[in-house]
């Protein structure tokens, strides 16, 4: 019984850490794809005069 609760324990933490683990990917993927999509759209308000791109 003791063994059965340990090996549950152990499954839970590392289910923890998987999720973490998942989250800190997606949201850097997320965070990835929302910059490329602000980039273009600064890139298309900036126009052709100004060399396509911001300055910060």
């Amino acid at each position: 019984m003791d063994a059965m609760i340990s090996l549950l324990v152990m499954v839970f933490y590392l289910a923890i850490i998987a999720f973490i683990i998942w989250f800190a990917i997606t949201l850097i993927t997320t965070n990835k794809e929302r910059n490329r999509l602000l980039k273009e759209i600064s890139n298309k308000l900036d126009g052709p005069g100004h060399g396509g791109g911001s300055n910060f």
